[in-house]
């Protein structure tokens, strides 16, 4: 396992408030930091570029050179899918409605203290550990009508940039899911852990 300790400077990206912080990561955790919604291939891009942006924040560091088996080799520390774990969609740190459902081009995020949400919750199938938001991620499929009752009630919605007046022109186009990510008390975020 790669032992390096990368200093790393996180600062607010130009929409965000904050200050900026610099932190010394073990170069696995500055990875898993940088899977925000990243492919392998991206993230040994950013490493070998020194920053990029990711969870709300710009990061810069040294560059880093890594190939693609030395990438595995500390991906394969992270957590790995469960193979059946039921949905607990208290724990959600988001609910999401997808549109597409298996490939979203938009999302629109959803208040998860719904009823007709728990409901959905209940019949959710779980896809995978997503690296991103660091959580276990549920999918349930809705019908055009659930997805139009979500999209219609501004009080079942989080507040968007106009995604959902967008998703309920295109909701007789495209199929529609609510997902949910569900992070694992036992994992923790390593940058979370990590605070030198």
């Amino acid at each position: 396992m790669d032992d390096r300790v990368v200093k790393v400077r996180l600062a607010p990206t130009e929409d965000s408030s904050g200050t900026a912080t610099t932190r010394a990561w073990p170069l696995p955790t500055l990875v898993a930091y940088l899977f925000d919604g990243r492919a392998c291939e991206e993230v040994r891009e950013l490493l070998a570029l020194g920053g990029g942006t990711a969870h709300g924040t710009i990061v810069t560091f040294a560059p880093v050179a890594l190939t693609a088996a030395e990438l595995s080799e500390i991906e394969s520390r992270f957590p790995k899918p469960h193979p059946a774990p039921a949905l607990s969609y208290e724990r959600a740190t988001f609910v999401e409605l997808d549109m597409p459902a298996l490939q979203p081009t938009l999302t629109v995020p959803i208040r998860g203290d719904q009823p007709l949400v728990v409901g959905i919750a209940q019949r959710a199938a779980y896809l995978s550990f997503d690296y991103g938001p660091w959580a276990d991620v549920y999918v349930s499929t809705l019908t055009r009508e659930e997805a139009a009752e979500l999209l219609s009630d501004p009080a079942r919605r989080v507040h968007d940039a106009g995604e959902a007046e967008l998703a309920r022109r295109i909701i007789g186009e495209d199929d529609a899911a609510l997902r949910f990510a569900v992070p694992r008390a036992e994992s923790p975020p390593p940058w979370r852990e990590s605070r030198g």
